[in-house]
C-alpha cells in the first residue's frame, strides 16, 4: 500500500507557532533553537522513513523473486514429475510385453512405430535375472551386462513395483553418460527375473531451464535423497554426479520439503541466489530453481541510489516548504514505481509462462488465465472470465473435477496427489486432454482466496496410451479381438446369460488347406487370406456376437443370447459356405475350407477357458471326420 500524503505544513501546529524575531537576541535565539529542533527532527523522520522504505522495498523484492521462483518450481517439478510417468509407463508396457512373449520382442520395431519415443529415452534395454541384456532399442543387442550395476542389485534385492531413478552412470551401451531408469521384471511367483532399463540424457531433466530464461547465471537442479545431483544447470553449462550434501537446500530437505531462501552460493560458484526448493511428488528427488539475488535486487538498489540523493537534498532544503513538498512527492512517485514494478515482473511470471496458467475462484469460476491457457482452449480472456472451470469439461468428467477441486480446497495436505488429467472441450468443439495441478493460496487467516491451475497439454500422450491399449488386445494383421479380449468379452456374455437364464455358443473355427497355401505362394499371400477370412467372418455374425482370431488360422466366435441351438448351426454352416468360396490373392485364386466346433453354456461348460476346449475338441473331431463341416462337443444339452 503506498504512503499515505505528507501533512501539508500550514496544517502541522509546529508550523506558525511562533513568530519572526523582531530585534529581541533572546526571541531570536529560543526561534533558532527551536527551527534547529525541528530541522533536527525533521531530518530524522526523513532518514528514518528513508531506511524503511528501503527495507521494505527490499524485502518486498525479495518476496516476489522468491514467489516467482516457487512458481517455476512447481512447473519444474509437474515436468520432472510427468517425465518419470512417460517412463514408467513405457517400462511397465515393455515388461508386459516381455513377461508374454520373451526375447522375442522388437523394442526397435517400437521404436520405428513411435510406441516408445526414442527421443525422449536414449536406449530401452531388458536384462534377464542375470543381468545379461536380452532385448534392446539399439540396432543390435549389446554384449553387456548389468549384475554389478547398482540399479540392478536394488532390483533384485527390491520386491516392490516401483521406478528408481539412478545416479549418473557412463553408459556401458550408448558411450555416454546417461541417467538410468529401472523397473523390475517380477515372475508370476514373484521371484525376480530382471530388469527393464531406461537411459536418459542427464541434460533432458533441465531442458526446463531454457523455456524459464533463468539468465546466464540462474540455476536449475534435480538432486536424490541420496546425495547425488542428478543434473544441474548453470547457464549454459550442464553438470551432474556431484555430492549434494553440503548443498544448503538439500541440508534444510529434512526439515522442510519445501522453501524458499537466499543462499550465499558458496557451496557452488560464490553467486549468491535466491533459492526455491520443493520435493517431487511419490519419488526421492528434489528440484531446485535459483536466479541471482543481484539481478533480483538490480532494481531495489537502483532505487535504493534515487532515494539516498532524494533525502540528501531535502536535507538541504528543509527550511523551505517547496522543498519538503517535493522529497514527499518524490516518495509517492517511488512508491508508485515499485508497485509498478512488482506488477510488471508478476505480469512477466504469469504471460510467458510455457505453460496454461489459470486462476479460480474456490466456487469455480475463472477469475484470470494467461495468453498461453487462452490458446490451448481458444477462449479469449473474456470469453473464459464468463465461464466456470467445470463448463470446460465434458459432462461425465464434470462430477469427477468438482471433486478434485472440492479436495483440494478442504484437504491440502502433502498427500494428496496434487493432478488431475481430465478432457477440456476447446472452443471448435474438439478435445484438449490436460494434467492440471492445482495449488491454493490462501489469505492471511488461512482461508482459500483462490487456485492457481497448471495446465499441460497431454493429448499425444493420451493418443499414444489408447493406441498401445488397442495393440494389446487386438490382433496385429486381421484388427480383430485377440485371445485375450476374446476370453473376457465372452466372460461378459456369461455373467449376463446367467443373469438372464439365456444359452451362449463358443465357435472353433480352422481354417483347412490355409497351410498349404502359406507354404506354396509365401507369408504374404497367406496373411491376405487370413484379412479376407477375417471379413468375411464378420459378415457371417449377428449383433452382439464377438469374431476373434486366437492365432494362426484358428478364429473364434462368442454367440450371444441363443434361442435354439439350430440358431448356432444355422450360422457355423454359414461361416463354412463363406469360407469355401474362393479367395482372390493378387488375382489368383485359393480355395480352402473350414472346420468349426461348438460348445454351449452351461451344457459343456460354465467357464470362458473350458468352453472354448470343448469347441476345440469338437473342430478336432470335425477334421477327422473329414473336414469342412460342423460338430457339436460331447454330451451336448441340446
Amino acid at each position: 500500500m503506498p504512503p499515505s500524503p505528507p501533512t501539508p505544513p500550514g496544517t502541522n501546529p509546529l508550523w506558525g507557532g511562533y513568530k519572526t524575531p523582531t530585534g529581541h537576541g533572546r526571541t531570536g535565539a529560543r526561534l533558532n533553537l527551536v527551527i534547529a529542533l525541528v530541522c533536527a527532527l525533521a531530518i530524522a523522520v526523513i532518514w528514518l522513513g528513508t531506511a524503511h522504505r528501503i527495507a521494505l522495498e527490499r524485502e518486498q523484492a525479495q518476496a516476489a523473486a522468491m514467489k516467482s521462483n516457487a512458481n517455476l518450481a512447481v512447473a519444474f517439478e509437474q515436468q520432472i514429475f510427468r517425465t518419470l510417468k512417460a517412463a514408467e509407463q513405457v517400462a511397465a508396457f515393455v515388461r508386459d510385453q516381455y513377461l508374454l512373449h520373451g526375447t522375442t520382442i522388437d523394442l526397435r520395431r517400437w521404436v520405428q512405430q513411435q510406441l516408445i519415443r526414442d527421443a525422449l529415452f536414449t536406449i530401452v534395454n531388458v536384462a534377464d535375472a542375470n543381468g545379461k541384456i536380452v532385448a534392446s532399442s539399439s540396432d543390435m543387442i549389446p554384449s553387456v551386462n548389468y549384475a554389478d550395476r547398482a540399479f540392478f542389485q536394488l532390483q533384485r534385492q527390491n520386491t516392490k513395483d516401483a521406478l528408481y531413478v539412478s545416479a549418473p552412470v557412463l553408459g556401458r551401451v550408448s558411450g555416454t553418460w546417461q541417467i538410468p531408469m529401472s523397473l523390475r521384471i517380477a515372475r508370476a511367483d514373484g521371484s525376480f527375473a530382471g530388469v527393464v532399463v531406461l537411459s536418459v540424457n542427464p541434460q533432458h531433466f533441465t531442458d526446463f531451464y531454457r523455456q524459464s530464461d533463468l539468465g546466464p547465471q540462474g540455476l536449475l537442479e534435480l538432486t536424490g535423497l541420496d546425495s547425488v545431483v542428478r543434473s544441474r544447470t548453470v547457464g549454459n553449462r550442464n553438470s551432474f554426479g556431484l555430492d549434494a550434501a553440503k548443498l544448503p537446500w538439500f541440508q534444510r530437505h529434512p526439515a522442510a520439503h519445501e522453501g524458499a531462501f537466499v543462499d550465499s552460493g558458496e557451496a557452488i560458484d560464490q553467486v549468491a541466489r535466491t533459492i526455491s526448493y520443493r520435493s517431487v511428488a511419490g519419488y526421492p528427488l528434489i528440484v531446485t530453481v535459483g536466479t541471482p539475488h543481484a539481478t533480483d535486487m538490480a532494481l531495489v538498489e537502483q532505487r535504493r541510489t534515487a532515494y539516498l540523493w532524494v533525502t540528501g537534498a531535502a536535507t538541504a532544503a528543509l527550511l523551505a516548504i517547496a522543498g519538503l513538498l517535493i522529497l514527499m512527492l518524490t516518495r509517492q512517485r517511488a512508491a508508485t514505481e515499485a508497485l509498478h514494478a512488482s506488477e510488471a515482473l508478476f505480469r512477466a511470471t504469469f504471460s510467458q509462462a510455457a505453460m496454461g496458467i489459470t486462476h479460480i475462484a474456490p466456487d469455480g469460476r475463472i477469475v484470470g488465465a494467461n495468453d498461453k491457457f487462452c490458446h490451448m482452449l481458444g477462449y479469449t480472456l473474456d470469453e473464459l472470465r464468463a465461464l466456470n472451470v467445470l463448463e470446460l469439461c465434458d459432462t461425465e468428467h464434470q462430477a469427477k473435477a468438482q471433486q478434485f477441486l472440492t479436495e483440494r480446497l478442504h484437504n491440502r495436505a502433502p498427500a494428496l496427489s496434487p493432478e488431475i488429467e481430465k478432457p477440456y472441450r476447446r472452443k471448435d468443439g474438439t478435445v484438449l486432454w490436460v494434467c492440471e495441478a492445482l495449488s491454493v493460496v490462501t489469505d492471511a487467516q488461512g482461508r482459500p482466496e483462490y487456485l492457481v491451475a497448471v495446465t499441460q497439454d497431454i493429448t499425444v500422450r493420451k493418443n499414444l496410451e489408447e493406441r498401445l491399449s488397442h495393440a494389446a488386445l487386438h490382433d496385429g494383421l486381421t484388427h480383430l479381438p485377440n485371445r485375450v479380449m476374446f476370453l473376457e468379452q465372452l466372460s461378459q456374455l456369461l455373467v449376463q446369460a446367467r443373469q438372464h437364464q439365456q444359452r451362449v455358443a463358443v465357435l472353433f473355427v480352422d481354417l483347412d488347406g490355409f497351410k498349404g497355401v502359406n507354404d506354396s505362394r509365401g507369408h504374404a499371400a497367406g496373411d491376405q487370406l487370413l484379412w479376407q477370412a477375417a471379413r468375411r467372418l464378420e459378415t457371417c455374425i449377428r449383433a452382439g456376437d464377438t469374431v476373434a482370431r486366437l492365432g494362426g488360422d484358428e478364429f473364434g466366435i462368442a454367440l450371444a443370447s441363443l434361442a435354439h441351438t439350430s440358431d448356432c448351426e444355422a450360422l457355423a454352416h454359414r461361416v463354412i459356405a463363406a469360407l469355401a468360396q474362393p479367395f482372390d490373392i493378387d488375382g489368383t485364386p485359393a480355395h480352402i475350407s473350414a472346420s468349426v466346433g461348438a460348445a454351449l453354456f452351461p451344457a459343456h461348460g460354465e467357464e470362458p477357458g473350458a468352453l472354448l476346449a470343448q469347441a476345440d475338441t469338437a473342430m478336432y473331431a470335425a477334421k477327422k471326420a473329414g473336414k469342412n463341416r460342423f460338430s457339436w462337443a460331447l454330451q451336448s444339452g441340446a
